[in-house]
This record gives C-alpha cells, structure tokens and sequence, in this order.
C-alpha cells in the first residue's frame, strides 16, 4: 500500500523530500537492509535463539554430566540408562502362588511403625551401608539353613559397570545385611547363578563383555571367590546349569551370531558334569525368535511336583518387561519342547507408581525347610532407556519450540520486509527508472506487489465513503489508533479544509479519494498509509 500526501485547504502539508526513491537501487538495498536486521522481528528472532540455546545448553548440561569429573563422588542411586532396579521378596505355598512381603503383615521388630514392604533391598539400602550402587537387580538366592544369602548385581556408580554383591538375611528375607562385593572385575558381571556340587561352591555370573562363560569357586564364602574354569569359550549371557533326567543342562543365550535376534534366542548345552565338557544341543538354538516370546532367561530353573519349569523374560514393550513361565515337557539331548504356563503373581497395583509397575524380569523361586516358598525378583519402575528418552523428548520439544520461532520470525520479516506494501513509505515522490526496471524483472514479486496495491485501493475505496462523523466511522478509526497502526503523525490544524489522498501507481498520480472535514481538529498520517482522525470540537 502505498504512502499518500495530504494537500489540505486551510491547513498544512508536510512531505518527506529525502526519499529513498530519489536513490538508487544500491541504496534502496542498503535501506531494506537497515529495516530488515534492524526491526523488531530481527531482533526478536535473534534474542529467541539465544534464549533457548541457552535452555538447551543448561539441559544438557544438567543431563549429561561429564565423563570425567575433577572430584569423583562415591554416593549411589545415580541416574542410570539401564534403570533403577531394585529387589522384593515373596512368599507362597508354592511357586505359582507368590504374594509380596506385605501381603504376609511381617514387621522388623515391635517398635516399626508399619510392616516391612518391597522392595526391601535397593541402591540406597546398599549405599547406605558403605557399598555404593546405582541400582541392584539378577538376584540370586543360596540357603543355608535359617540363612539366606542374596547375590546380585550391583551397578557401581563410579566405574559405570556391573559387579557381584551379597547380601545376608536370617529373617526369611524382611531385613538385609549387605556385607560386600563378593565378586569385582575389570568387565561388567551381572546373573550371578549360584549352586552347590560335591560339596564346593560355585558362581557362574554373566562375562559375555569378556566373550566367555566363567565359573568362580568360593574360597571363604560368600566373599571370596576363585577363577575355577572357563566352561565355554562364547559370549553367553543369562545363563545357568540344572541337573535334571541324569545329566546337567546348561542353557544360555549367545546375542554374538550373525543373524541373531537380541532377546530372542536361546542355546541348550548339556554334560555329566556341571564342570564339563559341554556339548551342544542337536536343535540349537532353541529360539531365534521375537524377543517378547520368552527366550532369555529370566532367573532359575526349578522342578516342582515332578516337572521342569524355567523362568524367560519378555522383552518385547521395552528390556525385561516381565516375567514369563515355561514348563518343560521334552528335554534329551535331541529334543526340547516346552509350553507356558500361567506365573500366578499379582500384576502391581499402584501401576508404573509401583516399585515394579513398569517392569519385572528375574525371578527365584526356592523351597525352604519349613515347605513354604520363597522367592526374590527384581523390578524397576521406569523403562528400559528412560533417562535417554527424556532427553530425545525433550530435544524434539526444544527443537519444535525453535522450529515455531523461526517461522514466526520468518513469516514477520516476510510481512516487513519482503512484501511491503510499499517499498518507500512516507514519500511522494515517482520511483526512479532504474528501480522500475529492477522491479518488473522480477515477475513474481510485481504481481505481489500488484495484488497488495489493490488491496490498498480497495481499502481506500472503502474509507473515501466512510462518514468520518458517523457512529460506525468514528468506531472504525478510533480501531485503528488504539491497534497502534499510526506509528508517526503529522498535525494538521485549523477550519474547515479539504483532504486529498494520492497515490503512485506505474508512475501516475492520481486522487484516491476526497472529503471534507467540518469537525476535524487533528490529522494524523501513519507510514503505512492510514489516515486515522481525531475527533473534536469543531473550531
């Protein structure tokens, strides 16, 4: 829209002289550069940007520590990508028929003020006791007698790997002594698989970061251990041996073959001996299956009422959703077949407010002297990979915010600066030649200019016959001074007088509109071609 100078009868005239019209194209340029990254828009978007890179930056900051810090702190239950596992404890008459401590109304001692509740063994438990950890989870129970030993892993926080801790209860399982890192190498150990032969100890936990099965022999129990073989040379994760049928039975997982689905496979090895030699399984694998079917192990194999049954986890929502039961009906050394059975526990239920709610998967289920049935499983209350998901959540969401910003910044330097609808406001005078010919070589961008003229003369069609002193006249322009559109003004004062409103198009001049004003005190032109009046007595 272009701009429009007044000629009044009576009154006064103002025109800006000095126009960037008179200029050339070079300085027309060196104006729209001026207006475009000097305006508000510009640095409005330039401010946006500095604030949320900040934000971002002070996110990160916070999310991500440093892999190296310049003082180490030794305290636990440090946020971890692999969750905040920790471990209940459950009684049953049977393995299927598990109900957590609570449910049991067991107390610590006659001054508790309320009953002992899972999980009853976590990270802070053990921080607390001199022995940090970022969550504990793969517990394994070993009885002996009225003493229950409690092997897990434990996620050191300072070396960010897994190691073998214990624990020791002599009250079914309600208190916990932790006592120690039973087993410490230089690669992570998590399913520390615990079991009794010939009188000796042993401990086969998971090593598949050192690429073998490892057995460990206790020296003095439960806190010294000794390298007693390497039963397989395979990255095998989860695994554990059960004498079953006359011979012992390894079963494992190994993730390291080409084509192997993650959590979906499963390998069988049997021998005379839980020492060995192994050897392979005719079927192997087992599985290579969808990971929410149960291949993986999930805790210790146990035989009730005559049958076999073995523990899988389902990972198919996220990593060790739940828990899943198998009864094994087939097992020789050239067949294996096993179906699934109902795991007869209660789903939490608080949901993910639980300390379970959002995922379960390793269970152990032991029969103690008494004939009642224990049992120990992990749970965590978020999913696998939360703390990573977050912050992709909240990248995307930064990123979308920042994405928003610039198209609004873009959208209002458009409307400023590219599609003007006038290139020079405030001026009277015709557009120079060169500028002419610069503007219809660009086609597209006259036919916009063309379209937003029209516009301008269809608005000033409709104010040269709107009755400045009528009610809907008076509504109208007073819209428009409040709205802020008339940014600079120019006065006009005195009696009666005529207004003419001109404008350039395709280098003609040419009246807009006319009016005469009887009532009119103050005459105000804005920079973008709008008239707006004040009303007053007339003089």
């Amino acid at each position: 829209m272009g701009s429009s100078p007044v000629v009044g009868s009576g009154g006064s005239s103002s025109s800006n002289g000095n126009s960037c019209c008179d200029l050339s194209l070079k300085c027309w340029c060196r104006w729209r550069w001026g207006r475009c990254f000097l305006s508000p828009t510009f640095l409005f978007l330039v401010a946006s940007i500095v604030v949320f890179g900040f934000i971002a930056t002070l996110y990160a900051w916070l999310t991500f520590p440093p892999y190296e810090r310049p003082v180490l702190s030794s305290s636990g239950c440090r946020e971890d990508p692999e969750g905040s596992w920790s471990i209940g404890v459950f009684y049953g008459d049977g393995p299927f028929s598990l109900k957590p401590i609570e449910s049991k109304n067991v107390w610590r001692d006659e001054s508790a003020a309320w009953p002992v509740a899972n999980p009853v063994v976590t990270c802070a438990s053990a921080s607390d006791a001199g022995f940090p950890s970022n969550f504990v989870a793969d517990p394994f129970l070993y009885v002996q007698g009225d003493t229950l030993y409690l092997f897990y892993e434990t996620k050191n926080p300072i070396t960010l790997q897994g190691d073998i801790g214990v624990a020791k209860s002599t009250d079914k399982g309600a208190t916990w002594q932790h006592l120690g890192v039973a087993l410490d190498e230089d690669w992570h150990l998590s399913y520390p698989y615990v079991f009794n032969y010939l009188g000796q100890i042993y401990m086969m936990p998971e090593s598949s970061q050192k690429g073998e099965l490892r057995l460990y022999r206790a020296l003095n129990f439960p806190l010294q251990w000794t390298l007693h073989k390497v039963i397989l040379k395979k990255p095998l994760v989860d695994s554990f041996i059960i004498n079953y049928n006359g011979n012992y039975w390894l079963f494992g997982s190994d993730h390291s073959g080409f084509g192997t689905k993650k959590n979906g496979e499963l390998e069988i090895w049997y021998s005379t001996s839980p020492l060995g030699p192994w050897k392979p399984h005719k079927q192997n694998p087992i599985y290579n299956t969808d990971k929410s079917l149960g291949a993986r192990n999930g805790g210790r194999p146990f035989i009730y009422n005559g049958n076999l049954y073995r523990m899988g986890q389902d990972c198919g929502e996220t990593y060790g959703r739940r828990v899943r039961a198998f009864k094994v009906e087939v097992l020789t050394k050239d067949e294996y077949k096993e179906v699934e059975v109902p795991l007869g526990m209660e789903e939490p239920q608080k949901g993910r407010n639980a300390w379970n709610g959002a995922r379960y998967h390793h269970l152990d289920a032991q029969q103690l002297s008494s004939g009642e049935w224990i049992g120990v499983m992990d749970g965590d209350r978020v999913p696998s990979g939360d703390s990573v998901h977050r912050f992709i959540l909240g990248s995307a969401s930064f990123a979308a915010v920042a994405a928003l910003v610039v198209l609004v910044g873009v959208l209002l330097g458009a409307v400023k600066c590219i599609i003007p609808l006038s290139w020079c406001p405030d001026s009277s005078v015709k557009r120079s030649d060169s500028f002419s010919a610069w503007e219809h070589s660009h086609l597209f961008s006259s036919k916009l200019r063309r379209f937003c003229t029209r516009l301008n003369r269809a608005s000033s069609f409709v104010r040269g016959r709107m009755k400045l002193n009528s009610c809907a006249g008076k509504s109208v322009l007073t819209l428009i001074f409040v709205i802020g559109w008339c940014r600079r003004t120019l006065s006009l004062e005195g009696p009666l007088f005529t207004i003419h409103i001109t404008n350039n198009d395709l280098r003609s001049s040419f009246v807009e509109s006319e009016n005469v004003c009887q009532t009119l005190l103050k005459v105000f032109i804005s920079e973008g071609n709008c008239c707006c009046v004040e009303q007053g007595p007339a003089p």
